[in-house]
């Protein structure tokens, strides 16, 4: 079911909205290019909201002192431990396979943004 949280202009380019859906605590992201992502707004390690955290991007390297900093904005980083998750998938950057939020799909239709849970 597909529920409105806000109209488009209401979320510009690298900003968080937190609501609840049904008592579930959601965010959705506009990420910097202006694609919408919506993820379960709970850190599964200790509970905080994500959407108190930041938005951040990550460093990769393929050798030793070498530092590329990748995923500007698509990072989202828990407020209290710095869990960090990427919003496309919700998979945590340090066990991908074992650790995520759930994510939600959204949808832009005539200037409002929706939340398909």
């Amino acid at each position: 079911m597909k529920h409105p949280v806000c109209m488009e202009e209401e979320l510009q380019s690298g900003e968080m909205k937190s609501l609840k859906i049904d008592r579930i605590p959601v965010v959705v992201i506009r990420s910097k290019e202006g694609e919408l992502f919506a993820l379960r707004d709970v850190c599964p390690h200790k509970g905080p909201a994500l959407s108190d955290g930041s938005l951040d991007g990550t460093c990769t390297a393929n050798e030793p002192g070498e530092y590329n900093f990748v995923k500007d904005g698509e990072i989202l980083k828990c407020p209290w431990h710095s869990w960090e998750f990427d919003i496309r998938t919700g998979c945590s950057l340090f066990d991908p396979h074992n650790v995520r939020v759930k994510t939600y799909e959204v949808t832009e239709e005539d200037g409002k943004v929706f939340v398909h849970l």
